[in-house]
Protein backbone atom coordinates (compact mmCIF):
# COMPACT_ATOMS: atom_id res chain seq x y z
CA UNK A 1 0.00 0.00 0.00
CA UNK A 2 1.66 3.13 -0.98
CA UNK A 3 -0.72 6.23 -0.40
CA UNK A 4 -3.50 6.20 1.56
CA UNK A 5 -7.08 5.57 -0.59
CA UNK A 6 -10.19 7.70 0.68
CA UNK A 7 -13.03 7.33 -0.83
CA UNK A 8 -15.94 9.21 -0.98
CA UNK A 9 -19.61 7.66 -2.01
CA UNK A 10 -20.97 10.90 -4.36
CA UNK A 11 -24.75 11.03 -3.96
CA UNK A 12 -26.42 11.34 -7.33
CA UNK A 13 -30.16 10.90 -9.12
CA UNK A 14 -33.38 12.18 -6.99
CA UNK A 15 -35.01 11.66 -3.99
CA UNK A 16 -37.25 8.99 -5.85
CA UNK A 17 -34.36 6.99 -7.58
CA UNK A 18 -31.10 8.09 -5.20
CA UNK A 19 -27.63 6.53 -6.82
CA UNK A 20 -24.28 6.40 -5.72
CA UNK A 21 -20.65 7.09 -7.44
CA UNK A 22 -17.58 6.26 -5.63
CA UNK A 23 -14.75 8.42 -6.00
CA UNK A 24 -11.00 8.36 -4.71
CA UNK A 25 -9.01 11.13 -3.32
CA UNK A 26 -7.80 12.01 -6.73
CA UNK A 27 -11.15 12.93 -7.91
CA UNK A 28 -11.33 9.63 -9.88
CA UNK A 29 -14.62 7.87 -10.50
CA UNK A 30 -15.03 3.62 -9.75
CA UNK A 31 -15.87 2.28 -13.26
CA UNK A 32 -16.20 -1.12 -11.80
CA UNK A 33 -13.07 -2.18 -13.30
CA UNK A 34 -10.21 0.81 -12.54
CA UNK A 35 -10.45 4.32 -11.89
CA UNK A 36 -11.48 7.25 -14.67
CA UNK A 37 -11.35 10.77 -14.37
CA UNK A 38 -14.91 10.97 -16.38
CA UNK A 39 -17.80 10.79 -14.09
CA UNK A 40 -19.42 9.71 -17.41
CA UNK A 41 -17.55 6.56 -17.17
CA UNK A 42 -18.51 5.92 -13.25
CA UNK A 43 -20.55 2.87 -12.27
CA UNK A 44 -23.64 3.92 -10.72
CA UNK A 45 -24.88 1.89 -7.70
CA UNK A 46 -28.52 2.06 -6.73
CA UNK A 47 -28.01 1.82 -3.31
CA UNK A 48 -26.06 3.26 -0.29
CA UNK A 49 -25.45 -0.50 1.38
CA UNK A 50 -24.20 -1.52 -2.29
CA UNK A 51 -21.58 1.50 -2.83
CA UNK A 52 -20.50 1.11 0.67
CA UNK A 53 -20.15 -3.63 0.33
CA UNK A 54 -18.06 -2.24 -2.80
CA UNK A 55 -16.38 0.28 -1.30
CA UNK A 56 -15.22 -1.47 1.93
CA UNK A 57 -13.94 -4.07 -0.79
CA UNK A 58 -11.85 -1.65 -2.47
CA UNK A 59 -9.71 -0.33 0.58
CA UNK A 60 -9.55 -4.03 1.36
CA UNK A 61 -7.83 -4.46 -2.02
CA UNK A 62 -5.24 -1.43 -1.61
CA UNK A 63 -4.40 -2.40 1.84
CA UNK A 64 -3.96 -6.84 1.36
CA UNK A 65 -0.52 -6.24 2.04
CA UNK A 66 -1.14 -5.36 5.27
CA UNK A 67 -1.73 -7.82 8.37
CA UNK A 68 -5.52 -7.36 9.93
CA UNK A 69 -6.07 -6.44 13.38
CA UNK A 70 -9.49 -6.98 14.44
CA UNK A 71 -11.08 -5.24 17.73
CA UNK A 72 -14.85 -5.45 18.28
CA UNK A 73 -17.17 -3.41 20.53
CA UNK A 74 -20.45 -3.72 21.50
CA UNK A 75 -23.17 -1.80 19.73
CA UNK A 76 -26.39 -1.59 22.51
CA UNK A 77 -30.00 -1.73 21.00
CA UNK A 78 -32.84 -0.34 22.87
CA UNK A 79 -36.45 -0.79 21.74
CA UNK A 80 -38.99 0.83 23.84
CA UNK A 81 -42.39 -0.83 23.27
CA UNK A 82 -45.23 -3.07 24.97
CA UNK A 83 -44.79 -5.98 23.06
CA UNK A 84 -41.33 -7.59 22.30
CA UNK A 85 -40.15 -7.25 18.88
CA UNK A 86 -39.54 -10.38 16.61
CA UNK A 87 -35.67 -10.67 16.78
CA UNK A 88 -35.53 -11.48 13.10
CA UNK A 89 -37.96 -8.92 11.93
CA UNK A 90 -35.86 -6.58 14.02
CA UNK A 91 -32.66 -7.73 11.93
CA UNK A 92 -34.02 -6.83 8.90
CA UNK A 93 -35.18 -3.58 10.03
CA UNK A 94 -31.57 -2.52 10.99
CA UNK A 95 -30.40 -4.28 7.77
CA UNK A 96 -32.57 -1.67 6.14
CA UNK A 97 -32.30 1.26 8.81
CA UNK A 98 -29.20 1.47 10.66
CA UNK A 99 -25.87 2.52 8.97
CA UNK A 100 -22.37 3.01 10.66
CA UNK A 101 -20.54 5.78 8.91
CA UNK A 102 -16.91 6.83 9.10
CA UNK A 103 -15.69 10.36 8.05
CA UNK A 104 -12.33 9.30 6.58
CA UNK A 105 -12.38 12.68 4.31
CA UNK A 106 -12.42 14.98 7.72
CA UNK A 107 -10.80 11.97 10.33
CA UNK A 108 -8.25 10.23 7.97
CA UNK A 109 -7.89 6.48 6.97
CA UNK A 110 -7.29 5.44 11.01
CA UNK A 111 -5.05 5.95 14.16
CA UNK A 112 -1.89 4.53 11.74
CA UNK A 113 -0.05 6.36 9.32
CA UNK A 114 0.01 3.27 7.09
CA UNK A 115 -3.45 1.43 7.66
CA UNK A 116 -6.90 1.95 6.99
CA UNK A 117 -10.00 1.39 9.64
CA UNK A 118 -12.88 -0.41 8.49
CA UNK A 119 -16.04 -1.22 10.16
CA UNK A 120 -18.80 -3.45 9.82
CA UNK A 121 -21.97 -4.14 11.56
CA UNK A 122 -22.78 -8.47 11.40
CA UNK A 123 -26.53 -8.03 12.61
CA UNK A 124 -26.87 -12.29 11.97
CA UNK A 125 -25.32 -11.73 15.22
CA UNK A 126 -27.85 -10.34 16.89
CA UNK A 127 -28.85 -11.55 20.25
CA UNK A 128 -30.98 -11.00 22.96
CA UNK A 129 -29.79 -9.87 26.36
CA UNK A 130 -30.96 -10.50 29.46
CA UNK A 131 -31.27 -7.34 32.30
Amino acid sequence: MNDPLILSLIPRGCPEHPRFLIANQLCEYWTGENWSGDEDDALLFADEGTAGRASTALLNLHAQDKPAFRVTAPVEIEIRSDSAPDLRALQLWLTKAARLFVDYRQCGNGPTKDGVVLLSIDWSRLREVSE
